[in-house]
C-alpha cells in the first residue's frame, strides 16, 4: 500500500520524542519532517537511542514551512504546548482539504469554550473547531467518530488511565455514587523542560500531590464518563520517569459478577488493553502503548487499578492509534510491542 506521509510538529518534547519513535519503525509511514522552534540539528543528536534509524534534522516552523507541511502530507502530529495548536491547527485544515491532525495537547478536548478558558486560562481561538474535534480514546465510545474524524484530539494522560478505569462502570449504570481517584505519574509527564517539580532531586525518594481536586485532566474525565459522575481526582508526582498508575475507589450498584461482567464486555476485543487477575505494575507497560486493568469488589466498591506508560498510552501510542484508524489501518498496526520488563 501507499505509505501515509506525516509529520510531527515539535519534536523536542517527550511527546515528539516518542512518536518519532514508534512512526519511524511504522511499516506503513513516512516520516517527512520534524520540526522544532529551537533547533535544526539532527534528531539524533537530541535523541540519541534515534541513531541509526533517521537522517533527518530537525525543521524550523515559519509560517510558510507549515503550510508546505500541511499540503504535502496525510497526516500533522501537533506535539506543541497547550494554546499553540489552537492557534495553528484551524488554518491548517482550511488550507489543505484532505489533511488530517492529530493534536497531542489539551486544546481541542472540551467542547465548552467557556470550559477550555476557564482551565487553561485563555480564551480559545477557534470555538468551532473545537466542537468538531474528536476525543481520541478508541477503547471507550469513540472509535468510530476517530475513523470520520479530521481532527482528533488525544486525551490526557491521567485522563487516559482514569477513564479506562472508570467508563465499563458507567457504560453498564452501575456508577452509584462520588468516585474517588488516586493517580500517581511519572516525572517526563511534566514535559522536558525542567522545572522545581520535574528535577530529579526533588522527586528521587519522594512523593507529594499536586494540584488535588483541580487537575486540568479533570473535566475530560467526566465529559468521557457522562453529565452524572463526580470525580474526586488526587495526582501526584512518583520518583520514576515514566508511567501512571491510577486507583479509583468506585461505588457500585449490582455484586461481583455484574462489575466483572461490565468490563469483560467492555474490554475483552480491545487490542490495547489487558484484564490482569493481579493489580498491574507499570514496569509491564512501560515503552508500550497497553493499559493493564484489575478489578475487584467487595460491599459494593468497586476497586480499579489501571496502570499505562504516560508516553505510551497517555500520549504517542494512542496517537498513534488513532492515525492507524482515521487512516483505515489496523489500529494495532505498529504498536503490538511487549513491555521491557524491567
Amino acid at each position: 500500500m501507499t505509505r501515509l506521509k506525516v509529520a510531527i510538529l515539535g519534536g523536542t518534547g517527550y511527546g515528539g520524542m516518542e512518536l518519532a519513535r514508534l512512526l519511524l519503525a511504522h511499516p506503513h509511514v513516512e516520516v517527512t519532517a520534524v520540526t522544532s522552534r529551537t533547533s535544526t540539528k539532527p534528531l539524533a543528536d537530541t535523541w540519541p537511542h534515534l541513531r541509526g534509524f533517521t537522517s533527518l534534522c530537525f525543521s524550523q516552523e515559519t509560517p510558510e514551512a507549515l503550510r508546505a507541511l500541511a499540503a504535502s502530507n496525510d497526516i500533522l502530529f501537533q506535539a506543541k504546548p497547550h494554546g499553540v495548536s489552537a492557534s495553528q491547527t484551524p488554518g491548517l485544515l482550511d488550507q489543505a482539504p484532505r489533511l488530517k491532525v492529530i493534536d497531542l495537547s489539551g486544546d481541542f478536548r472540551l467542547k465548552d469554550p467557556s470550559q477550555y478558558e476557564a482551565w487553561y486560562g485563555l480564551p480559545h481561538p477557534a470555538p468551532t473547531r473545537l466542537r468538531e474535534a474528536v476525543y481520541g480514546l478508541p477503547e471507550c465510545g469513540h472509535r468510530e467518530a476517530i475513523q470520520r474524524a479530521r481532527l482528533v484530539a488525544n486525551p490526557g494522560c491521567h485522563a487516559s488511565a482514569t477513564i479506562l478505569a472508570l467508563w465499563p462502570l458507567a457504560r453498564a449504570g452501575l456508577l452509584a455514587g462520588r468516585v474517588g481517584v488516586s493517580s500517581i505519574t511519572g516525572s517526563s509527564g511534566s514535559g522536558s523542560e525542567p522545572s522545581k517539580g520535574t528535577h530529579h532531586p526533588e522527586r528521587f525518594m519522594n512523593l507529594k500531590a499536586y494540584k488535588p481536586l483541580k487537575h486540568q485532566h479533570l473535566p475530560e474525565i467526566v465529559a468521557a464518563l457522562g453529565p452524572d459522575a463526580r470525580v474526586d481526582f488526587v495526582p501526584h508526582s512518583a520518583p520514576i520517569s515514566r508511567g501512571i498508575h491510577v486507583t479509583a475507589f468506585a461505588p457500585v450498584r449490582g455484586g461481583a459478577a455484574a462489575v466483572s461482567e461490565a468490563f469483560q464486555q467492555a474490554y475483552t476485543d480491545e487490542p490495547f488493553v489487558r484484564l490482569v487477575a493481579e493489580p498491574p505494575e507499570v514496569r509491564s507497560v512501560v515503552g508500550t502503548a497497553m493499559a493493564d486493568v484489575h478489578v475487584t469488589h467487595s460491599d459494593g466498591l468497586a476497586l480499579v487499578t489501571v496502570a499505562i506508560d504516560n508516553l505510551g498510552k497517555g500520549m504517542a501510542g494512542t496517537a498513534v492509534q488513532n492515525m492507524n484508524l482515521v487512516a483505515g489501518l489496523d489500529e494495532s498496526t505498529g504498536l503490538r510491542l511487549p513491555g521491557l520488563g524491567l
